[in-house]
């Protein structure tokens, strides 16, 4: 179950890191935006809590970038604590 929220997590920021210019956003892409920050905040929240950190910045803010961000941080993190690199950490 995780591992699918972390690929729709990717999708997500990849679907949010093409809204990133500001000079390219109109209406329907803010409301794209803010559609898929929902999504975000509904996988950050079954993964670590509404007290997270990670929860709390995509809930605060209006920037696609910071939203991305996150979801990198997250996608990162989780990398690190997969069974192939706990093996290559030992």
């Amino acid at each position: 179950m995780v591992q699918g929220l972390h690929s729709e997590l990717s999708k997500l920021g990849q679907e949010i890191e093409q809204l990133w210019a500001p000079e390219l956003r109109g209406a329907s892409d803010e409301a794209t935006f803010f559609a898929a920050k929902g999504k975000v905040l509904d996988i950050l929240n079954v993964l670590y809590g509404e007290k997270s950190r990670e929860f709390r910045v995509v809930k605060l803010t209006s920037s696609p970038a910071t939203v991305v961000k996150v979801v990198n941080h997250v996608m990162r993190k989780s990398d690190m604590n997969s069974p192939s690199s706990k093996v290559v950490n030992l």
